[in-house]
């Protein structure tokens, strides 16, 4: 079965009934953020973060975030996936440390904390696995993987997937029709999850430290589709 169209951007601005901030006590957006739809993508153009907090890891993590006002049900056996092609023109100040800044696609089920993301910086593609220290996870994680080998990444718009098998408790994560990574023995896949767009960062904190140095980003998003 194909993948359908989620939103074709066609401007000249995000359609707030299909897009709607992540709300952390109040929308999770950068304040200085420039949004421009145009040719079919969205680009957020920040010119320096300043969402932070040098005392809870999740706020100061997250910089600029948007989700899908639609939540996809997964079905109860076969894959359901979710594409999309991200792009990086710049982010983290250039210092080769993917956590002082990274662009996401986003696949995650916000009430529980289950994330499936794959992160970009302007070389680099990564999947990301996590589970959010919501209350009720006894052992939350955050897992960043790297294939190096895979020969993705670089400047331009990178095709990117993931599937999600609740029958066989497995997920992959895929950039260019090239597998990044997999999980498998899964048995608390969700039953549903919501897509979207963002930059975070992922420098630990503490000592006062904030992931705020001066750094920004600029990165695009097209052709969210999906099958579910």
């Amino acid at each position: 079965m194909p993948t359908e169209p989620y939103d074709n951007l066609t401007g000249p601005q995000l359609d707030a009934s299909l897009w709607a901030p992540l709300d952390m006590g109040g929308p999770r957006v950068e304040p200085g953020a420039v949004t421009t739809v145009a040719g079919g993508a969205v680009t957020v153009d920040v010119p320096a973060f300043t969402n932070a907090d040098p005392h809870d890891q999740s706020l100061d993590n997250t910089k600029h975030v948007m989700f899908s006002t639609r939540t996809f049900a997964l079905p109860p056996t076969g894959p359901a996936r979710f594409e999309a092609e991200l792009a990086v023109d710049h982010i983290g100040g250039g210092s080769g440390d993917y956590r002082l800044g990274i662009a996401a696609f986003i696949v995650v089920e916000p009430s529980t904390g289950k994330v499936f993301n794959i992160l970009a910086t302007a070389d680099r593609l990564f999947a990301e696995h996590e589970e959010l220290p919501y209350p009720g996870v006894a052992a939350p994680f955050t897992r960043v993987v790297d294939d190096p080998l895979a020969g993705v990444g670089g400047p331009g718009f990178h095709a990117v997937a993931v599937e999600l098998d609740r029958s066989r408790g497995h997920v992959a994560w895929t950039a260019g029709g090239r597998l990044l990574h997999e999980a498998s023995g899964l048995s608390d896949l969700p039953a549903a999850v919501t897509i979207g767009f963002g930059l975070f960062t992922l420098l630990p904190i503490g000592g006062g430290r904030s992931s705020a140095q001066g750094q920004g980003a600029r990165a695009s998003w097209r052709h969210f589709r999906y099958r579910a």
